[in-house]
C-alpha cells in the first residue's frame, strides 16, 4: 500500500468512526407489544420517548408547548392558533402507528379543561392525528379529536379512513358529561379482523370500560406515510385562548388491547402488585394451621406461590417452631385475578413455645413464573 493509499484508508476509517460516535444513540426500555411510550412531561421527555421514537415540537410566534401537573409527573397542555398554529407535538406516522396498521391500541390519560365544545365558539382539539380542517394533505388515516357535534358526531370521535376514503367512526358520546379537572384514562382500539374475536372493529375505552364501538367491516387502512401526526393541537385555538385539555402518558401498542389494568402505573409493563398477610390461625399448639393469603391489586397474576416462610423470635423464652406442612416450598396458589386473593395453608408445630412468645414472620412470594417477586414481614406475631 502506497503512502497516499494509507492516508486515504486512514481518513476513511476516521470519518466512519466520527460518524458512528456522533450518531444519536437511543437507549429505550422494552415492553412486549409496546412500540411507543412517552411520559409527555417536559421537552426532554417528549423528544426522548421511553420506548420508540421521540416527538418533534412545533412552535410559532406564540411559543412552544406547555407543561402542567399531570397524572404522573407533568403533562402536556394544548396551545395553538388559527388553523393548527401554535405549539403541539409532531411525529412521522410510520414511527407512531403500528407497522401492521390493521390492528393496534393508543391509550393515554386526559383531563378536560372545559366541559364541552360549542360549534363556532370553542376550538376543536385533536388528541392525535390531525385536525379536520388542517392541510395541505388532509387528515390522517387514524385520528381522534374532540368533536363539537357539528364537526363530527360529538364527544370523543375515533376515525379510521380506508383506502377508498371512507370514514369509519366510533364515538364516546358521554365524553361531554365527564367532569372538568378529572384525569380520565382513554384508549382507542382497532382490529380489522374483529377485536378479541368480536364483530367490533373499533372501540373506545374510558377508565377500562367500552363506551363506544364500530361494528361495520373495515377493508383496509389508508396509507398516510407522508402526513405528520400531530399530538394535542387545535383548530381556531384563538377562539378560546387557553388550554382546553391536558394529556399524559401516551402508549401505542401493536395489538388490540382489551384489558387496561396497567393504567394506574406509568410504566406500561406494570406487573401485578401482590401483598401478603396471615388471614387465619387455627388448630392445636403442635399442629397450628396458618392461612397465608396473597392479595393482588391490579393486573392478573399467573402461577402465584408462597416461596418461603421464616419465623424469627423477638420475645419470650427461646423456642423453635417447625413447619410440618408443606414438606417443602413453594406452596402453589394458582392464578389471582385483579383485585382478587388466593390462600394456602401452612402447618406449624409450636411445641415448647410459651403463649408469650412473639415472632417476626417473613412471607416470600412470587408470580408470573418468577417475573414478579416480593416479601412481606409481619411483626409481633404469636402462635
Amino acid at each position: 500500500m502506497t503512502r497516499n493509499e494509507r492516508q486515504t484508508a486512514f481518513a476513511t476509517a476516521f470519518i466512519l468512526l466520527i460518524t458512528y460516535l456522533c450518531a444519536p444513540v437511543a437507549v429505550h426500555a422494552q415492553s412486549d407489544g409496546v412500540i411507543l411510550w412517552n411520559r409527555l412531561g417536559s421537552d426532554a421527555e417528549v423528544m426522548n420517548s421511553e420506548i420508540g421514537a421521540g416527538f418533534g415540537i412545533h412552535a410559532d410566534s406564540l411559543g412552544g408547548v406547555l407543561y402542567v401537573p399531570g397524572k404522573f409527573g407533568n403533562a402536556l397542555a394544548t396551545t395553538g392558533g388559527e388553523n393548527g398554529g401554535g405549539g403541539y407535538l409532531t411525529i412521522s406516522p410510520d414511527l407512531f402507528y403500528p407497522a401492521d396498521r390493521t390492528r393496534g391500541t393508543i391509550e393515554m390519560w386526559i383531563q378536560k379543561r372545559i366541559q364541552r365544545f360549542i360549534p363556532f365558539q370553542t376550538p376543536l382539539v385533536a388528541i392525535f392525528g390531525d385536525q379536520l380542517y388542517d392541510g395541505p394533505f388532509g387528515p390522517n388515516s387514524i385520528m381522534v379529536y374532540w368533536s363539537d357535534g357539528y364537526s363530527g358526531l360529538g364527544g370523543l370521535e375515533f376515525d379510521i379512513t380506508d383506502g377508498s376514503n371512507n370514514h369509519h367512526k366510533a364515538n364516546d358520546l358521554g365524553w361531554d358529561d365527564v367532569p372538568v379537572g378529572q384525569w380520565v384514562h382513554v384508549a382507542f382500539v382497532w382490529d380489522l379482523a374483529g377485536i378479541d374475536g368480536s364483530v367490533d372493529t373499533m372501540r373506545i375505552y374510558r377508565d377500562g370500560v367500552v363506551v363506544g364501538s364500530h361494528t361495520n367491516p373495515i377493508p383496509n387502512v389508508l396509507d398516510d406515510s407522508l402526513i405528520q401526526v400531530k399530538l394535542l393541537t387545535n383548530h381556531a385555538y384563538s377562539r378560546f385562548g387557553q388550554p382546553t385539555a391536558y394529556l399524559d402518558n401516551i402508549i401505542v401498542w401493536d395489538q388490540a388491547k382489551t384489558n387496561f389494568c396497567h393504567r394506574f402505573n406509568e410504566n406500561p409493563a406494570s406487573p401485578p402488585e401482590l401483598s401478603a398477610l396471615i388471614s387465619g390461625k387455627s388448630g392445636p399448639q403442635n399442629a397450628r394451621v396458618w392461612t397465608l393469603t396473597l392479595a393482588n391489586k391490579y393486573c392478573p397474576a399467573e402461577n402465584a406461590q408462597i416461596d418461603g416462610l421464616t419465623l424469627t423470635q423477638t420475645y419470650g423464652a427461646a423456642c423453635t417452631p417447625v413447619i410440618t406442612s408443606p414438606a417443602a416450598f413453594p406452596l402453589s396458589l394458582g392464578n389471582i385475578p385483579a383485585s382478587g386473593t388466593a390462600s394456602g395453608a401452612v402447618t406449624l408445630d409450636f411445641s415448647g413455645c410459651a403463649n408469650s412468645a412473639r415472632f417476626s414472620v417473613t412471607i416470600a412470594f412470587s408470580a408470573n413464573n418468577g417475573a414478579v417477586t416480593g416479601s412481606k414481614t409481619l411483626n409481633n406475631q404469636f402462635r
